[in-house]
């Protein structure tokens, strides 16, 4: 966020009390800054500010994510405890499963949601 909007959103914000639910990169004269600015009320953070509320209140986003990469999870398992009853259906002309790639590719996508989400904690 360009600091012009960053001063524009802090007078607009007025100095209330935020809970910084979001972050962007702070911007100066084309060229990041390296710290962050909360999207709601405009205050500047250095990287290990913004790290530390993290650390304090569960990210918003952070917990979507985690509840979205649990759901691919029970997806995942109900489909491959159908597996048997769906390979029928799923073999391609050539002889390979498109189900067996398309679940190895979905378990993949599980695997790193998971590393990213460890990183942040």
């Amino acid at each position: 966020m360009e600091y012009e909007e960053v001063k524009a959103l802090r007078e607009r914000w007025g100095g209330k009390p935020c809970d910084h639910p979001d972050f962007t990169d702070e911007i100066l004269f084309g060229s990041k800054t390296g710290d962050f600015v909360c999207t709601q009320c405009g205050e500047s953070f250095t990287k290990r500010q913004r790290d530390q509320l993290n650390r304090k209140g569960a990210n918003p986003k952070l917990v979507q994510l985690a509840e979205r990469n649990q759901m691919l999870k029970e997806r995942i398992d109900i489909l491959a405890s159908r597996k048997d009853k769906l390979d029928a259906l799923a073999n391609a002309a050539n002889g390979h499963s498109e189900l067996d790639a398309t679940l190895l590719e979905q378990l993949c996508l599980i695997k790193l949601m998971d590393e990213l989400i460890k990183s942040t904690d």
